[in-house]
């Protein structure tokens, strides 16, 4: 059983968190693919049992003279990339796709960043969210809309029904279809208590149809305190991705957002249903956990790691108890 520890509202307590069942491993590249990619920085991953694979999302595809190419990777359950990419039908770019989970009937969301790119510019090809459909070796475009286009009743934009600095820009990087409603994970903005915020989508494919969030649609879910303690200082974390597990319970991934004091490292955390208080279970020193989903067998996790201009990574994890 893990033994667990808690997160409190100033910060982490490490005692008795778990050890590593298996170490994150390198996922295997085949040459073909990294000819045709000039990184791959593994963001989200999802099980697709009609393929027999894991489908990764990386927050860059295709090379410099070719970039943002609408594709999604597919990984073996051994942890290899197969040689060609899936490609998604219906959109001609794909800039900064950060999630994939399941969606109802055997479809899937897929979300970009909705984030600034270097140049401050938020091009359409950044400001997506999709619902995907398999067609043999392709992904369909079901229906597509710009999360940044919501409205609140009061007039308000996506990061005032987030209950976030409008000021701020966002950065969405988390998605999981939990109890028939679409979970919405931000990376960035922070609340000014440095916690991390979750909005939840109700009637997301007809949303996505139509390209229209209606009134009262898009809520609140939670504000978890995802924190960390580094030389004396309280540090708070952004949501790196989400999963939905069978017993109704979440696991978040987090990590230090961009501009902000480093964490030494992401973690992966445990939210009980009903509870608002996310758990601790693991510390990931010097990685970054970009994405979870629940494995093949349904019996653990499968975790993917962005490793920089290094070979990317993956790993195995038990349910939590």
């Amino acid at each position: 059983m893990l033994l667990l520890a808690l997160v409190t509202g100033v910060g982490i307590t490490t005692p008795g968190a778990a050890r590593d069942p298996a170490s994150p491993t390198p996922i295997r590249v085949p040459s073909e693919l990294r000819r045709e990619n000039e990184r791959l920085e593994p963001s989200g991953v999802v099980w697709s049992a009609e393929l027999d694979r894991y489908l990764v999302v990386s927050d860059d595809t295709g090379t410099k003279g070719r970039k943002h190419r609408p594709w999604v990777f597919s990984m073996s359950r051994h942890g290899a990339f197969d040689s060609a990419p899936i490609v998604i039908r219906g959109i001609d770019e794909l800039n900064d796709p950060e999630a994939i989970c399941a969606g109802p009937d055997g479809t899937f969301f897929l979300t970009t960043s909705h984030s600034e790119n270097r140049k401050g510019r938020t091009e359409p090809a950044r400001r997506m969210l999709l619902h995907l459909r398999l067609a043999g070796r392709a992904l369909e475009v079901l229906g597509r809309l710009d999360l940044a286009a919501a409205r609140a009743p009061n007039g308000g934009g996506l990061l005032e029904i987030a209950g976030l600095d409008p000021a701020e820009g966002p950065d969405i990087e988390a998605l999981a279809f939990h109890h028939g409603a679409l979970l919405i994970g931000f990376k960035a903005p922070l609340t000014s208590r440095g916690s991390a915020v979750i909005l939840r989508l109700e009637g997301a494919p007809e949303a996505l149809r139509t390209g229209r969030i209606t009134a009262g649609s898009l809520t609140r879910f939670g504000e978890p305190a995802l924190r960390a303690t580094r030389a004396g200082a309280s540090v708070g974390r952004g949501i790196s991705d989400l999963a939905s597990l069978p017993d109704g319970s979440l696991v978040l991934l987090a990590n230090s957002p961009k501009g902000m004091p480093g964490d030494g490292g992401g973690a992966m955390y445990w939210l009980k249903a009903g509870d608002s208080t996310a758990v601790l279970l693991h510390e990931f020193p010097g990685l970054k956990p970009e994405g979870v989903t629940l494995a093949e067998d349904g019996r653990g996790l499968v975790l993917v790691f962005d490793n920089d201009l290094r070979p990317p990574l993956w790993a195995r994890w038990p349910l939590p108890h």
